[in-house]
């Protein structure tokens, strides 16, 4: 991971941290966050602006979960068919 430590990147997703990072040229962002008992994280394109008003990659559960959901992103393959682990070297962490 440029600019960071990749492990610590996912780390703050456990606790729904708020992370901005570019890869391909494009900026994304992703948050968790609790309501009633749940735990969602949520991906989202940031720029260039996405087609489609929805975000990129999402997914909710019981907050006993949450690490399920963390390894549900790790292992999606969203970053040009990559997942975040083969996509991680070219990951930028930017504070934007």
């Amino acid at each position: 991971m440029i600019n960071g430590n990749a492990n610590e990147f996912v780390d703050g997703l456990y606790y729904g941290d708020e992370r901005w990072f570019m890869f391909g040229g494009v900026k994304y962002f992703i948050q968790g966050w609790v309501k009633n008992e749940e735990f969602t994280l949520e991906l989202e394109q940031m720029e260039p602006e996405p087609k489609q008003n929805r975000p990129l990659w999402t997914k909710t559960c019981s907050c006993d979960r949450k690490q399920e959901i963390v390894e549900s992103f790790l292992k999606a393959p969203v970053f040009d068919g990559k997942t975040f682990w083969q996509a991680e070297q070219e990951i930028e962490w930017v504070d934007w």
